[in-house]
Formats: C-alpha cells, structure tokens, sequence
C-alpha cells in the first residue's frame, strides 16, 4: 500500500510540476526604443558602443534602425578624422577587448569592421533580461519632404517605395512592411516617424493611413519639433486631430503614440544633441522575445514615456479609464484625461482636458460622450537631458476608443 501511496504521490507531483509548466508565464512590463542610430548608417557610435548603452542600462529590448539597411553583412568603417577616430577605437579596445575590434589597412588607410546584429546579440543577449529586435528606418520622400518610416522585426531590408503623392509615399512604404509581415508569417510594425521633423508630415497625412497605426508622439531628436510653433501643431494635437479624423469621418482605428530616443549621438550630451536615454515604449508582455513584443504592441499593451513609470493601466468598459503611477517620493504627478466630445454630427474641442487629477491612482469616469480617451501623466521634475528647454518627464497612456465602453 505504502509503495501505491508513494507512486500516486509522485504522479500527481509530477502532474502538478507538467502543468505548471504548461501555464503562460506572468505579463510584466518590458521598457525598449526602437529608434537608434549607429555608424551603419548617420549615427556616431560604433555598434558595440550604442549597444552597450542600452544593455548596461534598465532597458529590455533595443531596435538598431539604420536608413534603408540591416545590420548585417560585412562593413567596413574608415578610421579617420571623421565620426570614427583612433581614439575612439582605442576605447572600444579598452573596453572590449583588443580581440574584438577587427581592422584591416586598405590603400594605407585604417578601417574597422562594424558588428551585426546577430554578433550583437551573441555578445549583449541575455534570455529573459535583453534582447535585440531587428529593425530599418525606411528612409524616404516626396518632393524634399521627408517620409520616414520604422520597420520593426523585419526579416530583409526594404528599399524606399516612392509614390505620386506624399501620401502614397507614405502609405507604400507602410505597406511594404505589412507585405513582409504577411510573406514571413511573423508579427511586424511600421510607425511613422516625427511627423514634424521638416514639418513633413501633417496631422490629415498621417490620419490617412491604413492598414497600420503607429506613430511617434515625443521623438528626442533635438530638431524634430515636437512641440510644433506658432502655424504648426504639437504632435499631441497631431495626434488627437489624426484620432478624430479616423474615429470619426475615415472608419478607421486608433493610432498609437510611441516614444522613441532617434539617437544619433553619444559622446557628448545635453541641448542640441540627439542622445539616448529620453524616450522609450514599456510593453506589457509575457515574455521577452521580438514576437512576443510586437504582437503586444500590435494589441495596444504599452505605454510611452519620457521619465514616468507607470504600474498599471485599466479600463472598464461604460465605466473607467484609471492609471496607476509609480511615484517617486515626494513627488506630486498630475494627470489628464484627455479626449474629444461629440454631439451626434458635431466635434467639441480636439484634444479637450476633459478631467485633470492629482490623485493616485488617476481615474476617469466615462460620461458616453467621448469619440475616445487617453491619458498624460506629467511628472512636476524637468527631463534630466531634455530634447528642448522646458521638456518634462511625462507618460503617455493610449487612447481609448467609445466602442469599448
């Protein structure tokens, strides 16, 4: 008896044990930027260098968006006066190893061999803590107007598609994406990338777009223009203009606001340079892989964020929306609600703060009237290395649609 005892014991620990297995792992929140730059293509950091950036850091997952390429194949970088010095490939001994730095001398000049993605993430990879997605900003225009656009978790580059008009520049390269996401059978994004940057994208451009619904609300780009000026709207107005015009006249679904760093630099730091550091997305996920980010982010399970840490984010339907802050001590965060009425065929105010709070958590109490909600958590402490004077730490929370509740 005592042996059947013992076997139906082991059974069921074993069973216990095989179904645990078998259980989806916890969501938690995964912080990453998927816009960086390199010496691949305009950036002045050697791979390795901008990789080590992010790794050594709190970041989760990093997208290397070089124009119109992937960081693959052989590259070799002339050393030089120019973005990569001696000295500097003396550092990347210094901190790497004289083993992994690869030079050659062609026609008497000195090159360095660039690293891959796939070099990169053997070296900086770690399961469950860090990895790499691979990326391409699709680098194009239309009549001197830039259209920019990131691929993200592509599997080959995709060369600039052009187009008769600004907006079918725009819409095919977002289609290429898609074209490849569907071709590979593997989840793919494409957002555009700041709209305002050469004021080259405006708010009905970018509410046009179909078959994807990515953007970048903050790029930390000192020359992007976020804040847009006296004839140009912010990106946040963008972002709601573009909101009411697809919610509302184009029968076409929410589009997302990213934060992304668009770093190009990464030796010196402060106003005017384009460093990491200042915009990233926390994507809520149950595992760290590229797929399994992407299809979170293709489902609306992130936020953005400039500084603010959030710990969570609910919303019930015909009921609330509520945001949950991680703050820090002593500090006091504000909150708002941020929205468009509608009145059968009439618009309210685009981009209305329909409730403003400081409490924590933050709720908003839906009133039946909204073509949709998002939400800004402004933290009272300015960004520690701004893109522009007065940048404040801030999160974004995506917008919410009237369908849903």
């Amino acid at each position: 008896m005592r042996q059947f005892l013992s076997l139906g014991l082991a059974l069921t620990l074993a069973w216990i044990v095989s179904s645990a297995a078998r259980e989806p792992s916890a969501e938690r929140w995964y912080k990453g930027n998927t816009h960086t730059h390199t010496l691949w293509s305009d950036g002045n950091g050697a791979p390795e260098l901008v990789a080590d950036w992010y790794a050594s850091r709190d970041y989760n997952f990093l997208v290397l968006s070089d124009h119109n390429l992937l960081s693959e194949g052989e590259k070799w970088f002339p050393i030089g006066a120019g973005r990569l010095t001696p000295e500097k490939v003396d550092q990347l001994k210094r901190e790497f190893g004289d083993d992994w730095v690869k030079e050659r001398t062609v026609d008497q000049k000195r090159e360095m061999r660039l690293k891959t993605l796939s070099e990169l993430q053997r070296k900086f990879g770690r399961p469950g803590e860090f990895t790499f997605i691979q990326g391409e900003e699709i680098t194009d225009d239309f009549k001197g107007r830039p259209v920019h656009v990131n691929g993200v978790n592509l599997q080959k580059v995709i060369r600039p598609r052009k187009g008769a008009t600004l907006r079918e520049t725009l819409q095919n390269n977002i289609d290429a994406v898609m074209e490849q996401s569907r071709k590979f059978k593997k989840p793919m994004l494409a957002h555009v990338n700041h709209p305002n940057f050469q004021w080259g994208i405006t708010p009905e451009d970018l509410a046009s777009i179909s078959g994807e619904q990515f953007f970048e609300v903050y790029n930390g780009h000192s020359g992007v223009r976020n804040q847009g000026d006296e004839t140009h709207p912010s990106m946040e107005l963008m972002w709601d203009i573009a909101l009411c015009s697809r919610l509302r006249d184009l029968d076409l679904p929410v589009l997302y606001g990213l934060a992304t760093d668009d770093s190009h630099e990464y030796f010196q730091f402060g106003l005017g340079k384009t460093n990491p550091g200042r915009g990233w997305v926390m994507v809520k996920a149950r595992e760290l892989s590229p797929d399994a980010i992407v299809k979170a982010m293709r489902r609306g399970d992130f936020y953005s964020s400039s500084g603010v840490s959030l710990l969570d984010i609910k919303h019930k339907m015909n009921s609330h929306l509520s945001v949950t802050i991680d703050a820090e001590e002593g500090l006091t965060y504000t909150t708002q609600f941020i929205g468009t009425r509608v009145d059968g065929d009439d618009l309210g105010q685009i981009g209305e703060v329909l409730f403003e709070t400081t409490e924590n958590p933050a709720r908003y109490e839906f009133t039946g009237d909204e073509l949709y909600v998002r939400a800004k958590v402004i933290s009272p402490t300015d960004h520690p290395n701004p893109y522009a004077a007065g940048d404040k730490q801030c999160a974004w929370v995506q917008p919410v649609t009237r369908p849903l509740f």
